[in-house]
């Protein structure tokens, strides 16, 4: 068990940082939020749509994991917006 959550808290950092780096520097908070649930709705949910479709997994289940992966995303997005920036003073851009 402790290895199971272990790799995901690994592969969800990853998955941060990744999205960290096509977000840019000093995003907005609505910007950093919308883009994360795009993100999670349009690249991650839409990718297990396709396979939950040639699985004949049901559409419960799609809506679970996908909903989970949007706001994952939006919420990645959203404290990256609210992180401060390395290279200057200034607290996180609120517009």
């Amino acid at each position: 068990m402790v290895r199971i959550f272990g790799l995901s808290l690994v592969l969800s950092l990853l998955a941060a940082w990744n999205f960290a780096n096509f977000l840019g520097p000093r995003p907005s908070i609505a910007f950093g939020a919308g883009v994360g649930a795009s993100a999670g709705l349009l690249w991650v949910a839409s990718s297990f749509g396709i396979n939950y479709l040639f699985e004949r997994r049901s559409l419960k289940l799609f809506l679970i994991n996908g909903g989970y992966h949007t706001l994952q995303f939006a919420i990645i997005g959203l404290v990256l917006a609210l992180m401060p920036c390395k290279s200057c003073t200034l607290p996180a851009c609120a517009t």
